[in-house]
């Protein structure tokens, strides 16, 4: 046992939470929306709980202290040395992906994805007037993704002016190797393109994988990439609404510094204070919540492989969430979303929210005490033996 407990079982209904209540029946396991069913970090709360005790909320800054927080985070856990002049903010890591576009962009042009993805990547680019080129990862026999590189560069034209990337993958589970990044760095090079890249799930890496930044690539890679970090999946605060993005370049810096002050967004006292703590007080309770999260992953790919063979999965190398294979039940779309809400009595994010191409794929969020993982697993398991 260690010095946290994440087995502890917390009761979430009348916080407004959105994986429990958010159309969502009582008698339904929730298992979708990726937050995590963890109490925060002590040190995050007895920070958030001293500021709090002041009574003033008024106007605040990004203090010396946080932007410290940073460089110093991003140094240690992925051997990326940055400055703080590099840093610009967001409440949210979507809403930074959405202001690196509106900065890079315009409309008509056209930006690469590789799908399976996160679905906000296809609005953010969709509902700005942006177009999208899908690149369909390729998919091994074990459920193993990875990019067609040759594919990829025949897919951009002179009309395509950036590259989004997911890294780690959501929900494809992959943590892409230094060496793929650097073929995706180059492949932008030859063709003069942007890189904005999502990496909210740089934390969650298993089995000895590493996160390498994108940026932190190559040279080209670091003066053409928006990268965009948070702490609000690693530390289960995604609801104080603090992220922030790295810019080496100082004509993007200054793009996005624009487009992010024409928003006039205002700061969040309680997320920084938040993202404060947890980079210099927090790196305890997250490495025993990797070690608990990676416990959880193997019990689940075990459970699965030994009593729902109708179900085939890949033990991802990062995130908390595992990509269902459920082509087997012969069902797809909404038809197979409903049979797991209705018969299973669990409520997971159907496939084809993240790729047209995944109609019979089903995303599985494991950040939960593994009581509550047990009963959804059980669950799945019998309504599939009882079909």
């Amino acid at each position: 046992m260690g010095k946290y407990n994440f087995d502890e079982i917390i009761d979430r209904h009348g916080t407004s939470c959105n994986k429990w209540e958010y159309n969502i029946p009582e008698d339904v396991v929730p298992m979708w929306v990726a937050d995590m069913d963890f109490a925060a970090a002590p040190e995050i709360r007895e920070a958030m709980q001293k500021r709090l005790d002041h009574p003033v909320y008024g106007y605040t800054h990004h203090s010396k202290e946080l932007k410290d927080a940073i460089v110093s985070w991003v140094g240690r856990r992925y051997h990326w040395d940055i400055q703080s002049e590099w840093l610009g903010f967001s409440p949210g890591v979507v809403p930074a992906l959405v202001m690196s576009l509106l900065s890079l962009t315009t409309p008509g042009d056209r930006i690469v994805i590789m799908t399976p993805v996160y679905h906000p990547f296809y609005s953010s680019i969709e509902e700005n007037g942006r177009v999208i080129i899908n690149h369909q990862l390729d998919c091994d026999e074990n459920g193993r993704y990875s990019i067609n590189f040759e594919r990829l560069e025949a897919q951009i034209d002179n009309r395509c002016k950036a590259i989004m990337m997911c890294n780690p993958h959501n929900p494809a589970g992959r943590v892409w190797t230094k060496e793929e990044l650097l073929e995706v760095a180059k492949i932008a090079e030859r063709h003069e393109l942007y890189i904005i890249s999502d990496e909210i799930h740089a934390d969650f890496v298993y089995g000895g994988k590493h996160h390498t930044p994108m940026a932190s690539v190559s040279e080209y890679a670091m003066e053409h990439t928006i990268t965009a970090f948070a702490p609000s999946k690693t530390f289960n605060v995604a609801g104080l609404c603090q992220s922030y993005v790295v810019i080496p370049n100082k004509k993007l810096y200054n793009a996005y510094d624009a487009t992010y002050n024409a928003f006039d967004l205002g700061d969040n006292i309680f997320g920084m204070t938040a993202l404060t703590a947890a980079y210099t007080k927090g790196e305890d309770w997250l490495t025993e919540m990797l070690q608990y999260l990676e416990a959880n992953r193997d019990f689940t790919v075990e459970y699965i492989r030994e009593n729902i063979p109708e179900i085939s999965v890949w033990s991802p190398e990062g995130t908390y969430l595992l990509w269902l294979d459920c082509s087997k039940l012969n069902l797809e779309n909404d038809e197979l979303n409903q049979f797991f809400l209705e018969k299973a009595k669990v409520k997971m994010n159907p496939g084809y929210r993240f790729g047209a191409q995944c109609s019979t794929y089903m995303r599985l969020n494991i950040g939960c005490p593994r009581a509550q993982l047990q009963e959804a697993l059980a669950r799945i398991e019998k309504a599939i033996k009882n079909r």
